[in-house]
């Protein structure tokens, strides 16, 4: 082949290979996750690996006990990777923790455990950005936490409770970062207009309690009565898990399905009505008691019946905390049009879900308290504390 066949051969090859390339499709990535509990595992398996005392630390950071140390700030660093994951994850709309409703009372739930260790981590890091100055980005990560907090979800009692637990760190970090930007008006508004968007508080413990009623009816069967006598066992009662099956027959079982059924339907009646709270703790006290230890139905009954009073109690208490941070917000907003606080509670406020009132507004010489009506124990009292 002479000289000119070559270089024409070679031209050839060149554009026909030219033309492959461009007529390929570029190889996609595949799309990252679509179930945020994907990247909370993720974020969980980041966790740093750290002493009992240096997580309680955390912890105590957290809640606002202790200030942001050095410590706890190379602690927090050495968790970049898990923030950055759950990051990620709070920007996804689903999630599905992968529970195995099938196995009842057994479904493992390993995540539970790490959901506490890394809400501190994540509040931890808002209040060192807060003593940093950096007042929206710590309100960023408490907003973060009450993604998270959503996504923890009401799957189970167990997942619900942890829910409003996690919520509750996030709104008192927010509670304290806000007395802190109290004079940046922009700042407040767009804390406002994020917390309109929220739909954390759509969670209820009433989607738990059926799947709650679902499970327990079933184990309350004689073809499960082993399985129920092992939990029954494993309650700490004094008899073995071989002697309540022995005694279990179907018309003791019956009886429990159908006391236990009334209950829990009745309770979730009164977690659905809107009534005054105290008329609803007091009828969910008297479906968790009046059951009688020396019957065996409703010692059946009474060792599966959770604390529904309490249960509806952390519901509206963290119903009346956000109310209690969007009505700070208005009054916050108010001072920063005219200076200074208003001397009487601006009308058209969020109110306390306890009571369904307006809150005690009181200012104070660091700020300003705003107080359930009613309710005399500290717990059920805001204070915002602002900056000189």
């Amino acid at each position: 082949m002479n000289n000119a066949c070559k270089i024409s051969f070679a031209g050839i090859l060149f554009v026909a290979l030219a033309a492959v390339l461009v007529a390929s499709p570029v190889l996609a990535l595949p799309p990252d996750p679509d179930n945020a509990a994907l990247l909370y595992y993720q974020a969980f398996l980041s966790l740093a690996q750290l002493s009992d005392e240096a997580r309680d630390h955390i912890g105590k950071v957290a809640r606002g006990e202790t200030p942001p140390d050095k410590q706890v700030r190379q602690d927090i660093a050495k968790c970049a990777g898990a923030i950055e994951s759950a990051e990620a994850a709070s920007k996804v709309p689903a999630c599905n923790w992968g529970v195995r409703y099938s196995k009842g009372f057994e479904a493992p739930m390993p995540q539970m455990a790490q959901m506490r260790y890394l809400t501190f981590v994540l509040i931890a890091d808002a209040r060192i950005r807060a003593a940093d100055g950096k007042y929206r980005a710590a309100l960023e990560r408490c907003l973060m936490a009450g993604t998270f907090a959503r996504h923890v979800g009401d799957d189970t009692l167990i997942s619900y409770l942890v829910s409003r637990s996690v919520r509750g760190v996030a709104y008192k970090c927010m509670q304290d970062v806000m007395g802190r930007a109290a004079g940046d008006a922009k700042l407040l508004q767009w804390l406002k207009d994020e917390l309109a968007k929220s739909d954390a508080e759509t969670l209820s413990p009433v989607r738990p309690l059926k799947m709650e009623l679902d499970v327990v009816s079933d184990l309350m069967r004689m073809e499960n009565v082993e399985k129920l006598a092992q939990v029954l066992a494993g309650f700490g009662g004094k008899a073995s898990a071989a002697e309540i099956a022995k005694m279990a027959d179907e018309k003791i079982l019956e009886r429990a399905r159908r006391i236990y059924t009334e209950r829990i339907n009745s309770a979730l009646t009164v977690m659905s009505t809107s009534m005054p709270y105290e008329q609803a703790e007091t009828q969910l006290k008297q479906l968790v008691g009046n059951l009688d230890s020396n019957d065996p139905s409703e010692a059946t009954v009474q060792a599966f019946i959770p604390a529904l009073d309490k249960i509806f109690a952390q519901k509206v208490a963290i119903e009346t905390h956000g109310s209690a941070v969007k009505a700070a917000i208005e009054i916050l907003l108010a001072r920063a049009r005219t200076g200074q606080l208003p001397d009487a509670l601006p009308s058209g406020l969020p109110k306390d879900a306890f009571s369904g009132k307006d809150f005690e507004y009181e200012k104070t010489k660091e700020g300003f308290t705003l107080r359930c009506p009613g309710k005399d124990l500290d717990i059920y009292r805001y204070e915002f504390k602002l900056s000189k």
